[in-house]
């Protein structure tokens, strides 16, 4: 080799080197570009795939839960009717235990829809949260589900080996005849309140006074079919049977109860009326010297306003001797007025002053809160009713508790207004 060659060649070798190491390196960035795009899609599918399905987990989550809230309330309320019977057929030292536990599980079917009156107010993109009250909602419906579960299939065991079917026909047969009784006098005091009343204000005892003798004639026809298989020593074949006539009286006796309340609510509504015009005229009198000295022309407005929604109120609602008339829509009139009314002339009112007008106010809306309440009990009882009509109606039930127990006569007011709007909501959600 020629010496002057040498540099040459070992140049020539390094340019190779080089060109080598560059495409390398080149060919190693670009398959790790790729790599990461390959994984940056195959990530982003999962997460929107993870995503989707979230989405769908959630809505199937709620549903399951709005499912388990309508189970459970329904079968509390037919608990109610299986404890009467428990403790007549057992005695009240058997059906102890089931009444605790009947107890408890109303005691989380209560908190079930206290979260979801929470879960209902928390906003639509707070998904964890949702989350979470869904799932404790669901937890509490399923233990409480469970429990009446057991009682149900202890009950069934122990029917299946008793022997006292005479005697229990018996007992039934005499309570049947008291509430044909009962239904004649409620009947009767039905009839002697239409002239006063228009057709919607008697709907509610009518309504449960019908049922109350389709119950009764359930409870008979039962009993005629368990008649043939009794002897003096009982027979376990007609327990069921026995069963049936027992649970028709429990709902025909409940079903009385319900239309001599909604009798007496009449008179109360009456009565709430009467106060709360005599009110309403006072507060007038205060409302027109307040408009004269308004602070200002937007809070002279409120009240100008307000003063004239009170005085179609009282239009609408002036006594007529012989008129029938609705007292519960009558004291809703009053009350939205009389709200309208406190709102505007709260600036102008002294501590004392929101007492009494509270305390005024209160007794009237309390009558509308309890009749409003029990017209959607009786709707979901009768025809069923979504979840979010019965949250709807716990919260109300739930706001006139906390009315009935507040010592301050601004806070009960508040209160007991906000159990009326509840009550509506149900009353609407349970009839769409």
């Amino acid at each position: 080799m020629v010496p002057h060659a040498l540099p040459l060649l070992v140049a020539t070798d390094t340019a190779e080197l080089v060109r080598g190491t560059t495409i390398a390196v080149a060919t190693v960035v670009v398959l790790v570009v790729a790599i990461g795009v390959v994984a940056f899609v195959v990530l982003f599918r999962r997460g929107g795939d993870r995503g989707i399905r979230g989405t769908s987990s959630q809505t199937a989550l709620e549903s399951r839960a709005a499912g388990l809230l309508v189970a459970l309330d329904d079968r509390v309320r037919e608990a109610d009717l299986e404890l009467g019977f428990a403790v007549a057929q057992f005695g009240a030292a058997a059906a102890r235990d089931f009444g605790s536990a009947l107890a408890e599980a109303r005691g989380q079917l209560t908190d079930a829809f206290r979260l979801g009156q929470q879960r209902d107010d928390v906003s639509a993109t707070a998904d964890h949260a949702r989350r979470q009250l869904t799932l404790q909602m669901t937890a509490l419906c399923e233990k409480a589900l469970a429990t009446l579960d057991r009682f149900d299939a202890a009950f069934t065991e122990r029917r299946q080996s008793e022997v006292g079917a005479a005697e229990t026909e018996h007992q039934l047969r005499d309570r049947l005849s008291a509430l044909r009784v009962r239904a004649l006098a409620t009947r009767d005091a039905v009839a002697e309140r239409a002239p006063h009343y228009v057709e919607s204000a008697l709907t509610a005892p009518r309504r449960q006074l019908d049922a109350a003798r389709s119950a009764l004639d359930e409870s008979e026809t039962a009993l005629d079919a368990a008649a043939p298989g009794i002897s003096p020593t009982g027979v376990n074949a007609v327990t069921d049977t026995l069963h049936t006539a027992a649970t028709a009286l429990h709902r025909a006796d409940r079903a009385l109860s319900a239309a001599d309340s909604a009798l007496g609510e009449l008179a109360e509504a009456d009565a709430a009326v009467s106060r709360m015009r005599a009110d309403s005229a006072s507060d007038l009198l205060e409302a027109r010297v307040a408009r004269e000295t308004a602070p200002d022309p937007e809070s002279g407005a409120r009240i100008v306003t307000a003063i004239a929604a009170n005085e179609r109120a009282l239009d609408q609602t002036t006594p007529a001797s012989e008129s029938p008339h609705d007292p519960f829509e009558q004291l809703a009139l009053l009350s939205d007025a009389a709200a309208e009314l406190d709102t505007a002339l709260a600036t102008a009112r002294n501590q004392q002053q929101r007492f009494e007008h509270a305390r005024a106010a209160y007794q009237g809306t309390l009558v509308a809160a309890r009749s409003q309440i029990s017209v959607v009990r009786e709707l979901v009882g009768r025809s069923g009713a979504s979840a979010r009509a019965r949250t709807r109606l716990a919260e109300a039930e739930r706001q006139l508790m906390i009315a009935e127990a507040e010592t301050d006569p601004v806070e009960a007011l508040d209160a007991i207004r906000r159990s009326v709007t509840h009550a509506r909501d149900a009353d609407a959600l349970a009839r769409y």
